[in-house]
């Protein structure tokens, strides 16, 4: 998994993908994120689609995700 979220961060520059453009140079503060729910499934989880997100951003968006569910 730190191998592919790796890839994915590099591929995104270390920019959050969810509009608001910021770049960290703290990776900690980064996500890498799956852009469709994979809900436990192997396949899916591997084959992402994925994205970077700033830790602020991708909480509020599983906490947006959370309540419409």
């Amino acid at each position: 998994w730190q191998r592919l979220r790796w890839q994915v961060l590099e591929r995104d520059l270390f920019t959050c993908q969810c509009g608001c453009g910021t770049v960290v140079a703290d990776t900690a503060q980064l996500v890498c994120d799956h852009v469709e729910k994979h809900n436990g499934d192997p396949e899916k989880f591997w084959a992402g689609p994925f994205q970077t997100l700033w830790k602020p951003c991708h909480d509020r968006k599983k906490q947006r995700e959370e309540q419409q569910a």
